[in-house]
């Protein structure tokens, strides 16, 4: 419990330290944090990261000003919740993790939500305000309507109805503003326009775009 008061003081005061030095600090302080780090890693002031021990960041990456990464706590445990798993065959790693690949660029204000478990590819970008949710509530109880559920963590009697949806963005894709992903494998090289809502796989090369957002093209021609 002290250790982790002492980090989390340590994490609020270099958090806003803006400039070269506030982000070779916090370079210097996750690198220890992180499962893995690689080299050239910048951390804009005000990102947050919840639980790095379970974030892997690999070379030349990018995060910029206040974006908040969250992976799921190592050997947590989770109570009165009903979870339902959204099953994604090219998803490899571990629920609950984050990995991040090389050349990497996260835009500002990103909410990126890896309980679920979320693997991105090399050279991915994803724009300001996209938001990535491999976890998160479901609206009621699939197998009983009659039950009563919830969606909020302070609940301390009654269900807490969550879908589990691992996430895969594979290598070149590039993520516009606004965009809000849910589930599936986004194939490499696939640009998503901005606005548009992610709930499925999308093919490799594609220009999707709408709610849920479907190939309209192909990126590249290739």
């Amino acid at each position: 419990m002290l250790k982790r008061i002492l980090l989390s003081i340590a994490e609020s005061m270099m958090r806003n330290i803006s400039g070269g030095i506030g982000q070779r600090m916090r370079f210097v302080y996750y690198k220890r944090r992180f499962k893995t780090c690689g080299s050239n890693v910048k951390i804009d002031e005000g990102v947050i990261f919840h639980n790095p021990e379970n974030i892997s960041v690999g070379n030349n990456v990018w995060f910029l000003p206040y974006s908040i990464i969250t992976a799921r706590p190592l050997g947590e445990k989770i109570n009165n919740r009903l979870i339902y798993k959204k099953i994604n065959s090219k998803f490899i790693s571990n629920i609950g993790s984050i990995n991040i690949g090389n050349e990497i660029q996260i835009g500002s204000f990103n909410i990126i939500q890896g309980y679920g478990g979320l693997d991105i590819g090399n050279k991915v970008t994803t724009s300001s305000k996209v938001s990535i949710y491999s976890y998160s509530h479901y609206p009621f109880d699939k197998n009983n309507l009659s039950l009563i559920t919830y969606a909020n963590s302070m609940i301390k009697n009654g269900c807490i109805s969550c879908i589990e949806s691992p996430i895969l963005i594979e290598e070149g894709c590039w993520i516009g503003l606004n965009v809000i992903v849910f589930g599936g494998a986004m194939g490499k090289n696939t640009f998503v326009t901005a606005n548009s809502i992610v709930l499925s796989d999308l093919p490799e090369n594609s220009y999707a775009s709408g709610n849920p957002a479907k190939k309209i093209k192909k990126r590249f021609d290739y």
